[in-house]
């Protein structure tokens, strides 16, 4: 829609094979069949209670997290009082929660949101006295209008579409005896843009693209600076290594530091790659496909030379990592010089990489019962006290490091398209687990987490100070660097499908969400390749036959606004006039513009011209019957669209191809 609403609804999948007229039995048959399921790390819940805790399991694998349990709480909103939901909505919520867990294995937060949206819609009822058969619009109304009083737009709008979800499933599985079709009605993606203000194109500070999500030049400066100048064997050389591939890569945290171990490729026209996983969250035994991520040319021999790097530096780590799988418990090949009876000291889990403290009476192993103390043995200070030294054995030391093993260090990581598993050993970024006193240990190597990074960030001053020209604060975050490369794409006339394949997204639509090129830069840029002639339309047609002395001054009056409207872009400025063709971008508008050898948008281009020729047989057609008046004007519509798409395919290097065949192959895949 022109406000920025989208007309979609969520599209589900019943969960019941058949439905009864009896609304309450297909709510018992929905709630059997997610008693049923056999969900890992559900196995010990109690389905009458409102506090669910997991411990193991999809649920928990969640990307920058090394978590072991988490909660689901069947609870209104706090914003509502809290309290459990109970009877059908607790039903409802718990059911439909199972279910959509095994079909799609959204991830805790995303399950938290939709057990919030339910209690909504619940509270809502119970105020009007409806119960869940006959529940109404009005209610779900009334949750979504509640909802956006208590949260920002951004939650809200996340929580909108949970209660759509939740609107579609009672359809779906005839849980309501009203079908509600429902999206709310203001429900709008929140602006991610700073601000709608107007700026002339004269402005000097039009050509400054300006974000708080973008990283400043003097962020990659110092990355640069710190690349070249820490050591190899600097500690913080594995958090320098990964900035380095975020900001020549712009990858989400999780698929820079999920990245299989691999060295990089070069296809047989002769372009580098790496391959990855595209994903949002780690949901480890979840089929993901593994695809190729070319390079920029100017950032191969800098990822090259990481890879490698990295491929040595993450050597022991990785194959500690191999041993845990192997072995189904932590790595104690260290130990294997120690004797079961000798007497370990302070110093002497030192010297195995341990800390002295672990003896004190705080300690883990003195608090565990695996210290002894050694009465013959005092220390010079306390003599008199008769304080004695502690000392442990072999079996204190294994008691302590197996404490840290957990099943989600062998658990699979990626499941690629061809079934092949890859675990923790398999990765490249990979390393041994942080100790409480600052060491690192070896028994145990785990993946890097979003905390970790984080907690690095607090020293990357210092280290900048120490290692770079200048020392900076920190103003970003990985997914910063994200940001930053789209935009840095989309100014360089990247278009936007080819930049949603190159960044691993689904929807074309969330490519706008990280440009952030303004709207007066983006005009002038157009204005500067339409006069190189890389621009087709009318426009570009109508400036050759304008006076050179005038040329500057016809296009500031003709572009001043940019949209992109699928193939092609628009030059229409809605501040002074509404559009009059409306949707006939491509039928030979006069503000309509395309970039001449613009590869991202030709499968569009070709879909399009396709059911253009296809619609025109359908007019021919019908203009033979009897009322052959409005097939003539949509005879006239389709000849004008077939002759701009022709156009613009010819300026893509298409000569010809056969739409119909092109139809088939859509229809097929």
């Amino acid at each position: 829609m022109s406000d920025g609403r989208s007309i979609r609804k969520a599209k589900i999948v019943p969960f019941l094979d058949r439905l009864e007229r009896d609304r309450a039995a297909n709510l018992n048959q929905l709630v059997e069949k997610s008693k049923i399921l056999e969900l890992e790390g559900f196995e010990s819940i109690d389905w009458n209670t409102s506090q669910w805790a997991v411990t193991a399991g999809r649920l928990l694998k969640l990307s920058g997290k090394n978590t072991k349990s988490l909660t689901l709480n069947f609870n209104y909103s706090p914003r509502l009082g809290g309290g459990p939901l109970l009877d059908k909505w607790g039903d409802v919520a718990k059911a439909l929660m199972c279910l959509r867990f095994h079909r799609k294995h959204q991830a805790a937060p995303n399950q938290r949101n939709f057990i919030t949206a339910v209690g909504y819609v619940a509270y809502e009822s119970e105020k009007l006295g409806v119960e869940l058969p006959r529940l109404t619009l009005e209610v779900i109304d009334n949750a979504c209008r509640l909802i956006s009083e208590h949260y920002s737009a951004g939650f809200s709008y996340n929580l909108h579409k949970a209660v759509g979800e939740f609107a579609k499933h009672c359809d779906v599985n005839g849980l309501c005896r009203v079908v509600f079709n429902y999206k709310y009605s203001a429900m709008k993606r929140p602006d991610t843009t700073t601000g709608v203000g107007y700026k002339r194109l004269d402005d000097p500070e039009v050509l400054n693209t300006k974000s708080d999500k973008l990283v400043t030049p003097a962020v990659f400066k110092i990355i640069g600076e710190l690349y070249r100048n820490v050591p190899n064997d600097h500690k913080y050389r594995f958090y320098v290594l990964m900035l380095t591939m975020m900001a020549c890569l712009g990858r989400r945290f999780s698929e820079i530091t999920l990245l299989p171990y691999q060295t990089m490729e070069v296809d047989t026209d002769g372009r580098a790659y790496l391959e990855y996983f595209p994903r949002k969250i780690s949901q480890g035994d979840v089929f993901t496909p593994r695809r190729k991520l070319y390079m920029p040319t100017d950032v191969v021999p800098i990822v090259e030379h990481v890879i490698d790097e990295l491929n040595d530096l993450c050597r022991e780590a990785r194959i500690t990592a191999e041993v845990v799988q192997n072995t189904n418990q932590a790595d104690l090949s260290f130990l294997r010089f120690i004797s079961s009876d000798q007497r370990l000291y302070g110093e002497d889990l030192e010297r195995l990489g341990l800390s002295a403290t672990l003896l004190d009476i705080t300690g883990w192993i003195r608090k565990h019962g695996y210290a002894k103390p050694d009465m013959e043995k005092k220390t010079k200070q306390n003599r008199l006290a008769a304080n004695p030294f502690y000392y442990t054995t072999l079996d204190g030391v294994i008691g302590y490091c197996k404490k840290d093993f957990s099943e989600n260090l062998v658990q699979p990581i990626h499941i690629d398209q061809a079934g092949k598993k890859y675990y923790l050993k398999d990765l490249l970024f990979v390393r041994y687990q942080g100790m409480s006193s600052g060491a690192y240990s070896q028994w145990i190597a785990t993946q890097c987490s979003h905390a970790m990074l984080t907690r690095f960030l607090r020293y990357f001053p210092d280290l900048a100070r120490e290692y770079a020209s200048t020392a900076i604060e920190v103003d970003f975050t990985s997914h910063h660097f994200r940001h930053t490369l789209n935009t840095l794409l989309d100014e360089g006339g990247l278009s936007d499908l080819l930049q949603t394949e190159w960044f691993g997204r689904s929807n074309p639509r969330d490519t706008k969400a990280y440009q952030h090129t303004s709207r007066e830069k983006r005009a002038l840029m157009l204005r500067e390749d339409i006069k190189m002639g890389l621009v087709g339309g009318h426009i570009a047609e109508q400036l050759k036959i304008v006076p050179v002395g005038v040329q500057e001054a016809f296009l500031k009056a003709r572009v001043n606004a940019v949209h992109d409207v699928g193939t092609g872009i628009c030059i229409h400025n809605f501040a002074q006039t509404p559009c009059e063709r409306h949707l006939q971008c491509s039928a030979d508008c006069v503000d309509y513009v395309w970039v001449k050898e613009d590869s991202g948008r030709l499968e569009e281009l070709k879909r399009q011209y396709a059911m253009t020729i296809t619609a025109r047989e359908i007019a021919e057609e019908r203009s033979k019957s009897s009322k052959p008046k409005k097939s003539a004007d949509w005879l006239t519509h389709n000849e004008k669209k077939l002759k701009v798409l022709s156009r613009q395919l010819v300026d893509n290097g298409v000569a010809e191809f056969d739409p119909k065949a092109y139809l088939e192959q859509l229809t097929h895949d």
